[in-house]
């Protein structure tokens, strides 16, 4: 869950983890609107870069169903070829260095509900 700050012409200033300010507003983390904040440009563009955000969040789940039926050993990594083991080897160590940004945008609690 995330909370923006807005200014007086309705603007996001900030965006933060924790309730902040009078009313704090609740946003959704991939909306256009937070996507253009972050990532700067206009809401054509923002829109954009939700579908690309959409876009990676399914390769995420591409690559975890992979992790899911190597560890279950229904698929071996050698199964794949050359290319592709060397995108899921480099992918799983980038996903390992930068595990912590997905503190930045903490799941809902609906969410946990799904996979408990």
């Amino acid at each position: 869950m995330a909370f923006v700050k807005r200014d007086e012409t309705g603007a996001i200033e900030a965006i933060t983890l924790t309730p902040t300010g009078d009313k704090p507003e609740v946003v959704d983390p991939t909306s256009g609107e937070v996507i253009t904040f972050l990532f700067g440009g206009d809401p054509q563009e923002g829109a954009q870069e939700s579908w690309i955000t959409a876009d990676l969040s399914l390769a995420r789940v591409v690559e975890d169903v992979v992790d899911v039926l190597i560890k279950k050993k229904l698929i071996e990594i050698t199964d794949f070829p050359i290319p592709a083991q060397q995108k899921l080897i480099s992918r799983r160590g980038k996903r390992n260095d930068y595990g912590y940004l997905t503190e930045l945008f903490p799941e809902d609690e609906e969410d946990e509900e799904l996979f408990a």
